[in-house]
């Protein structure tokens, strides 16, 4: 196999934590006074850091965006983080590569100390090390993020390296770090894409063909 090490998105690609983060901003919304949204658009919010969603979607200005941020984080760690679950088949596939020898890791826009809480929580961390969140202000990039799992894995061939997620937005992170991209149909971002997996049970098939 080609591939020697995947990096793995959280959100949409390992666990479904839309119940979680939906409840979490539903509260930070209400507590600043800002607009109501639909539950199609609280579901496009997941992915994005929350200083972005407050910025992009409310039209705030940095700081009131990181007030806002702040509040949804405080809910989420207090009340929401572990209002998820891990997607059907997910444990098999991180097992799997396990027991292949392939180095797996932990790049999320999660703040690290909740990336760290919730992969230990759903067992995740037995089979990824290092897991890399973001920081609170949120001033490394996904594509930042995938470098410092990069330099902890001691890895230089890239062309060795796959990160795997749901979104736009990790894809072009991924193509900043100089890495591979796969693609998942069943999360927040992606669907029907062809050549992406629409199950986690294709993802260490399609693996082997890169």
């Amino acid at each position: 196999m080609k591939i020697k090490a995947v990096i793995w998105d959280v959100d949409g690609t390992l666990l479904n934590t839309q119940e979680g983060l939906t409840a979490a901003y539903l509260y930070a919304i209400e507590q600043c006074h800002l607009p109501s949204k639909t539950d199609e658009e609280l579901s496009s919010f997941i992915g994005p850091t929350p200083q972005t969603i407050f910025m992009t979607r409310f039209g705030l200005n940095e700081e009131n965006a990181q007030h806002a941020a702040n509040i949804f984080r405080e809910r989420y760690k207090s009340h929401d983080l572990f209002k998820a679950s891990l997607y059907p088949g997910v444990e098999d596939v991180l097992s799997d590569l396990y027991k292949a020898g392939i180095q797996q890791a932990i790049a999320t826009n999660k703040r690290q100390d909740y990336a760290t809480e919730i992969c230990k929580h759903f067992g995740i961390d037995d089979y990824c090390d290092p897991i890399v969140g973001a920081d609170n202000e949120n001033k490394l990039t996904k594509a930042d993020l995938i470098k410092k799992c990069l330099e902890e894995l001691e890895i230089s061939d890239l062309s060795s390296v796959v990160m795997i997620g749901d979104t736009e937005g990790d894809k072009q992170a991924a193509q900043a770090a100089g890495v591979q991209f796969l693609g998942v149909n069943y999360g927040f971002g992606f669907h029907n894409i062809p050549g992406y997996a629409n199950s986690p049970e294709e993802i260490c098939g399609i693996i082997e063909q890169i």
